[in-house]
């Protein structure tokens, strides 16, 4: 669960590489936006200056040549980039923004260095409850964004991950229409119940259907654990209760939940239902596991997020 105290939702950084991702992501912005009203302290819009502006001019030098770049040079092209790039693209985020309803209004910052890593920084050090992110359609991906999303994904934050789907946000669907949540007992599942809940509360008549699911190890089938699948149901079932239990607490209804009891490989099994069920957000919790666990044990969120490229995705630890 978030160590902070912040409350969940209340500082949002906006990573902003280029305007087509960022019109992608803004009916997310905009929900938040309406679902915090007041209590929403931050939105801020951060583009990172890495050395991709140097590409063209490299592009163009003989190294075999010992030709090097000097630090006024560098300075130059970095300064040619903002002006014909950097700035008229924020200017035209901000421009859109602001012809929102409500006029959302964000502050922007700019930082130079390697993308991953001052992300990370800043969401860290600044704690924000709240990191947004995006995906191209695969046929569209960019090689840049993916590895900008997959570094950020290989280090723990204690802010909630929204990676919003290649399809976005249909138009005629309400965000918070359709939300899944995957339950196992742990705190970070219940603290994505919780947020989850946030929407869910303020969504009254836009909700359609909320689905709780609980994934058990199938092995218990073979003989293979020393829990019986009894025993392994109705420790998911009371999982399942506990977080029915919290939504209606926060207010929801709770003929719109709907709880199930599945086995299999987590991961796999989350987002084959995820798309059954049209999800319009998959809320999971993420675990704060070394690295090394990872490779060893693999890692569910990660395992969803590679095969629900078109689900947005909620990861909350």
């Amino acid at each position: 669960m978030r160590k902070t105290t912040i409350p969940a939702l209340t500082r949002l950084l906006f990573p902003v590489k280029d305007f087509d991702l960022f019109s992608h992501s803004l009916p997310l912005v905009e929900f938040i936006s309406r679902t915090m009203e007041k209590k929403l302290e931050r939105l801020d819009l951060l583009h990172v200056i890495g050395g991709s502006f140097l590409s063209t001019h490299l592009n163009n030098i003989d190294f075999r040549a010992g030709r090097v770049l000097s630090s006024e040079l560098m300075q130059r092209l970095r300064t040619q980039h903002y002006e014909n790039f950097v700035s008229p693209l924020l200017d035209k985020v901000q421009n859109l923004l602001f012809e929102k309803e409500g006029g959302l209004q964000a502050k922007v910052r700019v930082e130079d260095g390697d993308p991953v890593k001052r992300i990370i920084s800043i969401c860290e050090q600044e704690r924000y409850t709240t990191l947004i992110l995006a995906r191209r359609k695969k046929k569209e991906q960019d090689e840049v964004a993916e590895t900008v999303l997959n570094g950020v994904l290989n280090h723990h934050l204690d802010a909630s991950i929204y990676i919003v789907g290649e399809d976005g946000f249909p138009p005629e669907k309400h965000p918070a229409s359709r939300i899944m949540i995957g339950i196992d007992g742990s705190e970070a599942a219940l603290a994505a119940v919780e947020e989850a809940a946030i929407f869910l509360n303020r969504s009254g008549s836009d909700v359609e259907e909320i689905l709780l699911v609980n994934v058990r190890d199938p092995s218990c089938f073979l003989g293979e654990n020393e829990i019986s699948c009894k025993q392994a149901s109705d420790k998911g079932y009371h999982h399942l209760q506990e977080a029915e239990e919290i939504l209606v607490g926060q207010g929801v209804d709770t003929s719109k939940i709907v709880t199930m009891l599945l086995f299999g490989r987590p991961g796999a099994t989350l987002a084959s239902h995820a798309r059954e069920f049209g999800a319009t957000m998959l809320f999971i919790g993420r675990r704060n596991r070394m690295k090394i666990a990872e490779v060893l044990l693999g890692s569910v969120s990660g395992d969803v997020i590679h095969r629900c490229r078109k689900t947005t995705v909620v990861l909350v630890s």
